[in-house]
């Protein structure tokens, strides 16, 4: 045996790759050339051979022959931790490929953790792209991230940052927060309000879009606990609630504006907040390396289209500066 250069060593790779080291794998399995010759179906001697081979171009001894027996030496095992290493590594690549395949056949695989968003928006999406399939499940952020790296979904729908080196996170759009009240509320009239100016309110709180942990903080800068009546979970439930004024409702402009544009005859208002209260967002993630689906690039364009129309009926209702447009009247 001698010492061979890098280049020697890559003509030896292209000829032994696969079907010898899968011999090779398997004598040291079986540590017997004749039963592994029979699982092969090869004959003996053209196994021994070919072992021989691998060890003549590799320049290394692989095996030892003991009583009758053929097992590694030390140096054996070191190259067969490598080649078992070589060969799951291919395996998670065709599995890849096969999924990343599967995944392009027209099939939208979609988490959430914004409940009821999709509950009216899929059904139009499927109506438009009637050849693609939905698989949709809800999720928290931290579910989400998971299993978007665990590929079992394609895409994350997301109301909060996600924050991974491994995904790619696109922020689509962002609303500010307004409070939403009875018009016989005694504030309703006043336009704009601070936080401070609740401290006596009722509050109806929106778990999914603004969370009793951002109210709890927003109300601490004024040194007041928040007293909260309801906690909901309902866009629907939300309204009626407010409609019969029984509190008062933090929620991003868009989601109000929509109430009014559901209920022309509605009784509820909109008061604009002066607190530096982040906006709510929204954002598509998906994994860095794994290719968009063209089910996934029509389900973006109509989340995006969709936005566009949420804006217009903002501005139809006068608060379009709220979003940086000018309203419909302007």
């Amino acid at each position: 045996f001698r010492e061979m250069s890098g280049g020697e060593t890559e003509k030896i790779f292209e000829r032994a790759v696969f079907t010898v080291l899968k011999y090779f794998q398997a004598v040291a399995r079986n540590g017997n050339m004749t039963k592994t010759a029979r699982e092969l179906y090869i004959t003996q001697p053209n196994l021994s051979k070919r072992i021989a081979q691998l060890e003549e171009e590799i320049g290394v001894p692989l095996f030892e022959h003991r009583k009758g027996k053929i097992v590694l030496n030390d140096y054996g095992r070191i190259f067969l931790s490598s080649v078992d290493i070589a060969f799951a590594e291919l395996k998670a690549g065709m599995e890849n490929v096969q999924r990343t395949y599967t995944l392009n056949q027209n099939i939208l695989s979609l988490g959430s953790n914004i409940l009821h968003y999709l509950a009216i928006r899929l059904p139009r999406f499927s109506e438009a792209h009637p050849e693609i399939g939905i698989r949709q499940l809800d999720f928290t952020t931290l579910e989400l991230v998971q299993n978007l790296l665990d590929r079992n979904i394609n895409y994350a729908l997301s109301n909060e940052m996600i924050e991974d080196e491994r995904i790619d996170f696109q922020l689509i759009d962002s609303n500010p927060y307004v409070f939403v009240m009875h018009k016989n509320h005694p504030l309703a009239e006043c336009g704009k309000l601070s936080m401070g100016q609740l401290k006596e309110a009722t509050f109806i709180c929106d778990t999914f879009r603004f969370q009793l942990s951002q109210l709890y903080q927003a109300c601490r800068v004024y040194d007041f606990v928040p007293k909260v009546g309801y906690e909901v979970q309902s866009n629907e439930l939300m309204y009626n609630l407010l409609n019969d004024n029984r509190g008062v409702a933090i929620i991003p402009i868009v989601m109000a504006c929509e109430m009014l544009n559901l209920h022309p005859d509605s009784d509820i208002r909109i008061c604009t907040i002066t607190d530096d209260i982040a906006p709510a967002i929204i954002g598509i993630g998906r994994l860095k390396n794994q290719a968009d689906t063209q089910a996934g690039q029509y389900f973006i364009e109509f989340i995006k289209e969709g936005l566009v129309r949420e804006k217009e009926v903002i501005k139809k209702f006068g608060y379009g500066y709220l979003i940086g447009e000018a309203d419909e009247n302007i």
